[in-house]
């Protein structure tokens, strides 16, 4: 079952108590960050690193490899859908070596 949040909506019902309340101003101005796991943020090739636990190097090769969609704006980004939809697609293969990719259960331990 798939749960669907819509910050934006929920962010305005906190305000709005928040103001019923009085803990803030009716004129009050107030910023809200929205949660950093939503589909549409960029990542840098080095926060991709960072997030797999691997190196630049590494990730340039997925890219290379087709595996893992960037996007060059300036210098190369991915985006977060791309790389949970990476992540979901080949969880149990062995990505060491990005261009001979292999199921798990085929390798000997």
């Amino acid at each position: 079952m798939e749960i669907k949040i819509d910050e934006k909506q929920i962010a305005e019902a906190i305000i709005s108590e928040l103001k019923r309340h009085n803990f803030i101003g009716e004129k009050q101005n107030v910023t809200v960050v929205y949660n950093a796991e939503s589909n549409d943020v960029l990542h840098t090739v080095s926060e991709v690193a960072k997030l797999l636990k691997t190196n630049p190097s590494y990730v340039y090769d997925l890219i290379r490899a087709g595996l893992l969609p960037g996007l060059k704006l300036g210098s190369m980004k991915v985006a977060r859908s791309s790389l949970m939809e990476f992540l979901e697609k080949y969880q149990n293969h062995d990505l060491t070596d990005p261009f001979n990719i292999k199921p798990l259960e085929q390798i000997n331990a």
